[in-house]
């Protein structure tokens, strides 16, 4: 955006809209494929190893850091497509600068920094 690239800007606003929509949608099949296995909100239906029943702790925190985390990519989105649409009808353009797009990035790139922790804490570990 600090380089007056309008056709930059639409391009990488549409892209970042797809790889949205793209993890909210890995994230519902998710969800949907653990809710089915009985999995949710103060229920565990998985063993520990030595057979015996698991905590619903993990469950518990496991849905509910990342439900927060999607609502945030969620909100990323809509704010993307918001800024989208600005683009297009030139709101930038007349302004001079595309500073509420940078904004936006930040935004963007402070979930994406939150998901790598989530991800090391529930995939990893």
């Amino acid at each position: 955006g600090h380089n007056m690239d309008k056709k930059g800007v639409v391009k990488n606003l549409i892209w970042t809209i797809i790889g949205g929509l793209a993890f909210l949608g890995c994230q519902a099949w998710e969800w949907t494929h653990l809710h089915h296995e009985g999995a949710w909100w103060g229920s565990n239906p998985f063993l520990n190893a030595d057979g015996t029943a698991s905590s619903t702790n993990f469950t518990n925190y496991f849905f509910t850091i990342t439900g927060f985390h999607g609502f945030h990519v969620f909100s990323g989105v809509i704010i993307n497509i918001v800024m989208l649409i600005m683009t297009l009808m030139d709101k930038f353009e007349q302004r001079g600068h595309y500073l509420m797009i940078e904004k936006a990035g930040l935004y963007w790139h402070f979930v994406d920094l939150v998901w790598v922790f989530v991800f090391t804490c529930f995939y990893l570990v």
